[in-house]
């Protein structure tokens, strides 16, 4: 068998470090240039040491936050098929979050409207507190189910509020649709001589 040169071992000693850092087979192969059954066959018989488990939750994160599964594969060094796999076992939910960081940005620009707007005028207002009870309503719905999804164990009512909050809500809403209506008639009802 004939000696090996030192860039020889270097390019297997880098091959044995990114196998050590959870690289496939076929990542190092891609990445140096070397066989793949090569690789495989150099780990086993010179036991290199096994790589970590890949990070489940830093990939599902990553998923979630809009990566491709591609892109995760190569990152991680899992198959696509795994990550794939795991994501239904899982029953991961792509953009969870961003929804509802969008629904509770239009919670709040809602609210600041209905703070600014012309009571006079009760088409908008009307219309600004029935958007703010829906975009309330959807952001509620929304966290429960990520809440549930989660599987914390905790109940939602704990963080969010009891169904009386809730009923309250609405009972102010209802009182300043009502001065808001009483406010319009009094500008439209001409005065008296």
């Amino acid at each position: 068998m004939a000696p090996m040169n030192a860039e020889h071992k270097s390019e297997w000693a880098e091959a044995r470090a990114l196998y050590g850092q959870g690289k496939t087979a076929r990542q190092i192969a891609y990445a140096l240039g070397l066989p793949i059954a090569k690789i495989t066959s150099r780990a086993a018989a010179e036991h290199w040491p096994a790589p970590p488990p890949p990070d489940w939750q830093a990939i599902r994160n990553q998923w979630e936050a809009g990566k491709p599964v591609r892109v995760l594969a190569m990152q991680f060094g899992v198959s696509e098929t795994t990550v794939r796999k795991r994501r239904m076992r899982e029953n991961w939910q792509r953009g969870t979050a961003r929804g509802i960081d969008a629904l509770r940005l239009a919670v709040h620009t809602l609210e600041e409207a209905m703070e600014h707007a012309d009571l006079g005028d009760t088409v908008i207002t009307t219309r600004l507190a029935a958007a703010l009870s829906m975009a309330a309503g959807r952001l509620r719905e929304a966290e429960k189910q990520l809440f549930e999804s989660a599987g914390s164990g905790r109940d939602l009512n704990d963080i969010y509020g009891t169904e009386g909050e809730d009923e309250a809500m609405r009972e102010q809403m209802m009182e300043m649709l009502v001065r808001l209506s009483e406010n319009a008639e009094k500008e439209e009802t001409p005065p008296s001589c």
